[in-house]
């Protein structure tokens, strides 16, 4: 029980008595108001002792590491940062002054002089400012003086404690004038330094939004601010950061570069979210070439629309892919945010492009629907298949045959038109036109021709087979007008 008691006894043991045991202790180092740092060396009751790297130690109310359900906030070997309060029979240290009792006023006076923070409850918004509680004396700090940006919302500081400057002390105490901005401050430069001994490039940091523009977003990374630019926000395309940010909202970033500023000014600090995120190049596109799948016109151009296909992955419809019929421009039949199929006409895995078309995914779902109950479409002569007329030359015409994939033409020849369909090629047969056509001969080189005529005749033949196995079931030889009335187009 001796032991226990002399323990206590100990911990108890004022600064000043300490100050006495160890007269080595230099105090003329500090002067109020200073910032020190140091660990934390022992705790009390109702202090804890700071030892200030070697210097001297300082002591400081427990109180203030106490957290509201009465648990401390340090431990033994935390590092602190306080402020010098007094320097009256020993180092005494806090972390803002909190002012009480009769002494107030001389207390405050003392802060001011050696510009100590003191803490205060803003109790209501006045003119200008808000008026601030500092045991029972009103101060007053001025709204630009409440925080680091401007104050758009008062009503949100009402009721907060905060740690405050004094900037002004007048008539004994009867005119104090406040500043938490220089409180924030401090804070803020304190932070840039740590930041900036570890900032560089591909670096990642937790920020806080400070700013919503229309090109981007401003983030704080600790104590300094880099830009978020729209288009590093997200893979998929946004017009505007709020879209998907708000103001206060804490983010991951990554550092892609840094600038110095023209004339050695602040640093350009170039920040990215999509950066820590997977793309769908990286994660898999969901789709292959031939497919048709739907998209939303994202952008439209001169030559064309951009069309968003998955997640940030956008492909490109030529204005030739739109639409069979001939336009000047894109917006002619499309606007952004409208909803197509498209299909997909090439994938560049290397470069990240895709390559779309409108018309062919309309072509294609249609050859679908009438392909239903149909054998497989084979690249072989003899097989009919429907094609797309293309273009026209004066030697024939060329057609896509889209059954056999994508890409995949045949020539039709003048001489292969049958004898109603020749002479303007082009009015009978306009570009996107559906045509039966047969596949007559594939050359060494796969160049596949094609032939209207053979189509006809070999109607012709079964439409004849047919006729003389209803001859042969009836008994009947008929005429020979009934012979060729079937075969009369």
């Amino acid at each position: 029980m001796t032991e226990e008691k002399n323990m206590e006894m100990e911990e108890e043991l004022s600064f000043a008595e300490l100050l006495e045991a160890n007269p080595e202790i230099p105090s003329n180092e500090f002067v109020p108001g200073d910032t020190v740092s140091g660990a934390v060396v022992s705790i009390s009751k109702e202090t804890i002792f700071v030892d200030l790297d070697g210097k001297s130690e300082g002591i400081v109310d427990r109180k203030e590491f106490l957290r509201e359900d009465g648990s401390l906030t340090v431990a033994v070997g935390d590092r602190v940062e306080l402020k010098v309060a007094s320097l009256s029979g020993g180092i005494y240290l806090s972390k803002g002054l909190k002012i009480r009792g009769a002494e107030a006023v001389e207390m405050l006076r003392e802060a001011h002089r050696n510009s100590i923070p003191v803490e205060g409850k803003v109790a209501a918004e006045i003119k200008g400012g808000f008026e601030v509680e500092i045991a029972s004396i009103r101060a007053f700090c001025p709204i630009s003086q409440i925080d680091l940006q401007f104050c758009e919302n008062p009503e949100e500081h009402i009721g907060a404690r905060y740690a405050f400057h004094i900037l002004e002390f007048k008539e004994k105490g009867r005119n104090i004038i406040l500043s938490r901005r220089s409180i924030l401050k401090e804070e803020q430069e304190r932070k840039a330094r740590e930041t900036l001994a570890i900032l560089k490039p591909d670096r990642d940091f937790e920020g806080k939004i400070t700013k919503l523009k229309e090109f981007g977003a401003f983030v704080d990374i600790g104590g300094i601010e880099g830009m978020l630019h729209v288009s590093e926000i997200s893979h998929s395309r946004i017009k505007h950061p709020s879209e998907i940010l708000q103001k206060g909202q804490m983010v991951k970033v990554k550092v892609l570069k840094i600038e110095q500023e023209e004339g050695g000014g602040r640093q350009r600090i170039s920040l990215s979210m999509k950066a820590l995120e997977p793309d769908a190049w990286e994660k898999g596109l969901g789709f292959k070439e031939g497919d048709v799948i739907p998209g939303k016109v994202a952008k439209l151009t001169d030559f064309g629309a951009f069309v968003e296909v998955a997640e940030g992955v956008e492909g490109l419809v030529h204005i030739s892919e739109i639409s069979y019929e001939r336009i000047s421009h894109a917006s002619a039949v499309l606007k952004e945010g409208d909803t197509v199929d498209v299909l997909i006409m090439g994938i560049d895995h290397m470069r990240h492009r895709i390559s779309l078309s409108i018309k062919e995914a309309e072509i294609k779902q249609r050859m679908e629907d009438h392909d239903q109950g149909h054998d497989t479409a084979r690249l072989e002569v003899g097989q009919i298949l429907m094609g797309i007329a293309e273009n026209s030359k004066p030697y024939g015409l060329f057609v896509r045959l889209p059954q056999l994939g994508i890409g995949v033409r045949g020539l039709l020849p003048a001489e292969e038109l049958r004898v109603s369909e020749k002479g303007d090629v082009i009015k009978k047969f306009p570009e996107g036109k559906e045509i039966q056509v047969e596949i007559v001969s594939i050359d060494e080189k796969g160049r596949i021709r094609l032939s209207l005529k053979a189509v006809k005749q070999k109607r012709e033949r079964e439409e004849y087979v047919k006729y003389r196995e209803k001859l042969d079931t009836s008994g009947k030889l008929g005429t020979l007008g009934d012979l060729f009335k079937g075969l009369k187009r």
